[in-house]
């Protein structure tokens, strides 16, 4: 599996949802036995949630080089990643390991061709728990409420005009990115992309508009 994992591709096949959310190959979920185990780029996905680092590292390099022709010359950029499950303990406790999407965050930058323009700061915290684990919500109704109004901006000042480049392990409907988005977006953003490892393949695509708003029948 690793061997698989180092090989990926730097053209995987699907590389952009829509608008201002990109996704960079598809994750096929364990359920879906056969596809996910014929899939190296799902597999890849599994390794780097368990924090394989070399694995990251790879993706870090095909998310820079598709990101890379999509910055505009001249503009700054911070990348910075969607708090994981275990952010909102790191306010109260120190020495906590880092999370995937930090990680990942990293790697994207180190694989930037040019790295004056772009930044990599945590700009976001989860400061509210979900209500239940997003698999465990039925549609998308239900995940977008339980994301809402659980992240906060840390530090409204380096967000405010800034173009901000949002990201995140596994688009599965959107909610969650759309909901760092909106509260980037209110903090005075000039502008937020989204980018993901890969999106999950579900029953029908995502609807995904320029301003971030998902509509049923997500992924």
């Amino acid at each position: 599996m690793n061997s698989q994992a180092m090989a990926l591709d730097l053209y995987p096949s699907e590389s952009v949802l829509d608008g201002w959310m990109h996704s960079f190959g598809v994750y096929y979920p364990r359920w879906n036995a056969i596809r996910h185990q014929n899939s190296s780029w799902s597999k890849a996905v599994i390794l780097a949630k368990r924090k394989h680092e070399a694995v990251i590292e790879r993706f870090g390099i095909i998310i820079a080089s598709h990101l890379y022709p999509l910055l505009e010359s001249g503009e700054n950029y911070i990348i910075t990643p969607v708090p994981g499950e275990q952010e909102r303990e790191r306010c109260l406790f120190q020495g906590l390991e880092r999370c995937v999407t930090e990680i990942l965050a990293d790697c994207i930058h180190v694989g930037l061709k040019d790295k004056n323009s772009v930044k990599v700061e945590n700009l976001l915290a989860q400061v509210k728990p979900k209500g239940k684990r997003q698999h465990q919500c039925l549609n998308i109704a239900e995940r977008t409420a339980n994301v809402r109004n659980i992240y906060a901006v840390m530090n409204g000042g380096r967000v405010y005009g800034n173009n901000i480049i949002l990201v995140d392990d596994v688009i599965t409907s959107g909610a969650t990115m759309a909901e760092c988005a909106r509260i980037l977006r209110e903090s005075g953003a000039s502008d937020v992309m989204g980018v993901a490892l890969a999106r999950t393949v579900r029953l029908s695509q995502p609807e995904v508009n320029h301003i971030g708003a998902m509509r049923d029948g997500g992924i």
